[in-house]
């Protein structure tokens, strides 16, 4: 079994939907190098092609450019994709295009009223009915926002409505989120942005965006790097990985549990923060408290960090998780139903869970709910378990990371 190597991983998939839409409103052709393959920047490719975009392959590469974004000749289809149906809603209200957005049936319960409110105070015109997003033509106006949420999604559907707004739009955050909408737009026009503390003013404006190459995605390669951890005698680099502050929440916390990874060779490319990171065999870990400020630096990640917890020593509590219940399942149930069924004490306490570490799991048959984040955690479970656990649904990763049992191959032949 291959103990040691070098992984590169395909693009952040948040980066990628957003290069996509920016690119698509931006001035002349832009070239986007290692762009996700999942199946959600694919949704995000189909509905701006529909609105009018070219985009197109060119090798690895995807080209893109469009003069203007029209209206799309039939509903657009976002399929499990929450970023494409948010986003796509702001930036086709700043460009004043008419379209019906819907998804499949996971993405139809997911909340979307959060996006509806502040663009109707911009001056949208929309509503959410019968589980699909009915956008007339609208004039932003910008003005004053506040996002009660502490979803980037959110923030990221008003700052791409701002762009093409009638004024300065300035957004107040309650809460810290990601960043990359903001970092993208900075980085290639730093006066049609600016950042100071939780206030976020967009000013009108049209750029371009040349070339961009994506980094590695860090919460994809959460999934190797918890193998990693757990495998005895690893050690392994994922190069040019994103080393955004507000994605590594689970390196930090796998660090503080007593894992062996060392992030080296920082540089800021295209306004993120990438990075090489090191990963080595832990033999000892040490479960901890997480706090909800520790959970919104890897929401995506608690899945994940579930199952390590359930193979290390003492009692994680997590707290702070009342939003993974509104994402492609309730992966509060999930987590919980999952770890129980191999043989882990996993219990769900008022907004998040407790695990109580059993060095051992058991083959079961694990319920995907058909959430990608799910299907990889606990297949990377399984490979832990005594006897041979499956999975009911293993599609459901194409979403994110269709690479993943290639990756995964690479680290285990």
């Amino acid at each position: 079994m291959k103990l040691s190597g070098k992984i590169k991983l395909s693009g952040d998939k948040s980066i990628s939907h957003r290069a996509l839409m920016i690119a698509s409103i931006s001035k002349g052709i832009s070239r986007i190098s290692n762009l996700c393959g999942g199946l959600d920047v694919q949704s995000t490719i189909n509905c701006l092609n529909s609105c009018g975009a070219n985009i197109v392959r060119d090798g690895q590469d995807y080209l893109v450019s469009s003069d203007m974004l029209s209206n799309p000749s039939k509903p657009l289809n976002c399929g499990n994709s929450g970023t494409t149906m948010r986003l796509m809603t702001g930036l086709l209200a700043g460009q004043g295009v008419e379209a019906v957005l819907y998804g499949d049936d996971s993405l139809s319960q997911r909340p979307m009223d959060r996006i509806v409110a502040p663009l109707k105070k911009m001056g949208g015109n929309l509503e959410y009915k019968n589980n699909k997003i009915f956008l007339k033509k609208s004039q932003i106006l910008g003005g004053e926002i506040l996002n009660l949420t502490s979803s980037a999604q959110v923030k990221s559907c008003i700052i791409l409505a701002s762009l093409s707004a009638q004024n300065q739009t300035i957004l107040t955050e309650s809460y810290d989120t990601r960043d990359h909408t903001e970092k993208m737009i900075s980085y290639y026009s730093p006066n049609s942005i600016s950042v100071n503390g939780n206030k976020i003013k967009v000013n009108p404006s049209k750029f371009t965006l040349s070339d961009i190459r994506i980094p590695g995605d860090v919460s994809n390669a959460s999934f190797l790097i918890a193998y990693a951890c757990l495998n005895k005698g690893s050690h392994f680099m994922f190069e040019n990985i994103l080393i955004n502050k507000r994605r590594i929440g689970f390196i930090n916390t796998l660090k503080k549990m007593g894992a062996d990874i060392s992030i080296a060779d920082k540089k800021i490319k295209y306004g993120e923060v990438v990075g090489n990171i090191y990963v080595k065999y832990s033999s000892i870990l040490k479960n901890i408290s997480i706090s909800y400020l520790d959970v919104k630096d890897m929401i995506d990640e608690v899945p994940i960090l579930s199952v390590v917890a359930s193979l290390s020593s003492g009692t994680m509590e997590i707290k702070g998780i009342s939003e993974l219940k509104l994402k492609e399942s309730n992966r509060v149930l999930a987590i919980v139903k999952n770890l129980k069924s191999m043989g882990c004490d996993a219990r769900e306490a008022n907004d998040g869970i407790t695990i109580r570490g059993c060095n051992k799991l058991y083959n079961t048959n694990i319920n995907t709910f058909s959430d990608h984040r799910i299907a990889m955690a606990f297949h990377i479970a399984s490979l832990f378990s005594k006897g041979v656990s499956s999975l009911d649904d293993y599609t459901c990763i194409e979403v994110s990371f269709p690479d993943f049992f290639n990756k995964l191959s690479e680290m285990r032949c």
